[in-house]
């Protein structure tokens, strides 16, 4: 109160000052002042400055009251499949041509449409307010690493377009750290399901190392990429550490007749890039090795809720899509398009395999999600220059401008054919938990795709709400030691 007195008077006295010198300048318009103008820039600052400096530093919220909730049976079970960096552009344009007859197939049988993403458009912040309903500002995820600089002890969660990050990195002044689970503030989906006693699966996720204890089991994001002896620190529960490793798929094992339908390996390219390293060591194998590992994982643990991510098309497209859409770039030769051409193609058409596997296990009372965060395009003609320039990625393709992601949706209680229209990243948890009889929290920033589901039911099933899922008591964070682990490769935008 003391300070919102204090803010009223220093108000009060400025505005007086203010009409004071108006006043003066008005009677005698005719003598000279020297301190007229800086005292009237002065009093119209303090207006201004003065309540600001006032104001009181807000209190701390008071801490939640866990909530214990009763066990409830799902109304339906969910598969939510991740798809980073598949845009809806590049997918209405090859169903437009005729190019992908099994999605158009998923497309007429479900519902369909783009999906808005977030700006900056990083991996770990978008896919932080896929499973919370929030946006950066309030589940705390802002984005993908963090960076400090040289000497300095504070972290930046993020910094302006301009400052050239890459080349402050390349010299030393700048150094970087992937932001890990424990930045995310709020609640994610398989918290809430776990309140209501739901059991949940998730592989891959973006954001999920380390592991939280969870009713059901969690793969991290890094689960590739920690020593073997420390695989269980990945995994929850960490006794299925065995069954994972038999799962995984190293770079050696993709078999080379497969690879030769990506990359004509008939014969050597002038410029040879480091495919094997992008397409297979970074895209080809980890998918490969999360489909596997996430479906035995299912088949042992069979929850109702199951989410897996694949990363590798957001991989092949920002290394691969000059050679993909070389009309955007004029400096591809024959050469490239000839052997790297295909790339993007071919990993489309093992995503659409990938999510046709999905659609063909489906069982009664079951829908599929299929999500991507963002969507891709070629790297802009002035951000190729400056890179040529000041060094740096060589990225082709990026999801800097935001471009739409997709929705595809099918399933029990999902309408045929329905388009779903102005849909965003913010609204994935609130449908989710709307599908499996949960209440919606009145504190998410989405809404639920009603327009995707069938009349019958939604008239069957109306929405219910809650204020939050913040108090409800769910099972604590597993505490781990902190792994000396680079960014992902699909970390940039």
């Amino acid at each position: 109160m003391s300070a919102l007195a204090a803010a009223a008077v220093s108000v009060t006295v400025a505005t007086l000052l203010l009409l004071g010198v108006c006043v003066d300048v008005a009677v005698f318009p005719q003598l000279g002042r020297s301190l007229a103008a800086p005292l009237a820039v002065l009093a119209a600052a303090a207006i201004v400055v003065a309540p600001l400096a006032l104001r009181p530093a807000p209190r701390p919220a008071p801490s939640p009251v866990p909530v214990v909730t009763a066990p409830m049976e799902p109304l339906c079970r969910v598969t939510l499949l991740g798809v980073d960096g598949l845009g809806a552009a590049l997918l209405n344009d090859e169903l437009a041509r005729g190019r992908l007859p099994a999605l158009a197939a998923l497309v007429r049988r479900g519902a369909y449409g783009p999906l808005a993403t977030l700006r900056p458009t990083e991996t770990r912040p978008v896919w932080a307010t896929i499973v919370t309903g929030r946006l950066p500002r309030d589940h705390g995820v802002r984005s993908s690493v963090q960076y400090r600089l040289l000497g300095s002890s504070t972290v930046y969660e993020l910094l302006p377009q301009g400052v050239f990050v890459g080349l402050l990195e390349r010299i030393g002044l700048v150094s970087s750290e992937p932001v890990m689970q424990v930045a995310r503030r709020r609640r994610a989906l398989w918290n809430a399901l776990n309140a209501f006693g739901i059991d949940v699966g998730v592989v891959q996720l973006p954001g999920t190392h380390p592991v939280e204890r969870v009713q059901g089991f969690m793969l991290s994001d890094y689960f590739q990429r920690v020593p073997p002896a420390r695989l269980g620190e990945a995994l929850q529960p960490a006794s299925l550490a065995h069954e994972v490793a038999a799962q995984l798929v190293y770079p050696a094992d993709i078999d080379p007749a497969w690879l030769s339908e990506f990359v004509d390996v008939s014969q050597s390219a002038e410029g040879e890039v480091d495919w094997r390293r992008d397409l297979v060591g970074q895209a080809l194998a980890p998918d490969v090795s999360a489909l596997r590992a996430g479906r035995a994982l299912r088949a042992a643990l069979d929850p109702p809720f199951f989410a897996l991510y694949l990363r590798g098309f957001d991989t092949v497209g920002h290394e691969f899509m000059r050679y993909a859409q070389p009309e955007h770039f004029g400096d591809v030769s024959a050469d490239e398009i000839r052997r790297y051409g295909r790339v993007l193609e071919r990993y489309l058409a093992f995503v659409i395999q990938a999510v046709n596997d999905f659609a063909s296990a489906e069982r009664p009372r079951e829908v599929l999600l299929v999500v991507s965060g963002c969507g891709m395009q070629p790297v802009s003609l002035v951000q190729r220059l400056r890179t040529r320039f000041l060094g740096g990625s060589t990225a082709s393709g990026t999801h800097a401008d935001a471009p739409d992601g997709f929705v595809l949706a099918i399933g029990d209680g999902v309408r045929a054919g329905a388009r779903i229209e102005n849909a965003s990243v913010l609204d994935i948890t609130p449908t989710v938990l709307y599908l499996m009889g949960l209440p919606v929290a009145r504190d998410m920033e989405g809404r639920v795709l009603a327009e995707m589901l069938d009349e019958d039911f939604t008239r069957a099933h109306p929405m219910t709400f809650i204020p939050s899922y913040e108090s409800l008591a769910v099972t604590p964070i597993a505490p781990s030691e902190p792994l000396d682990l680079p960014p992902l490769p699909e970390e940039g935008p």
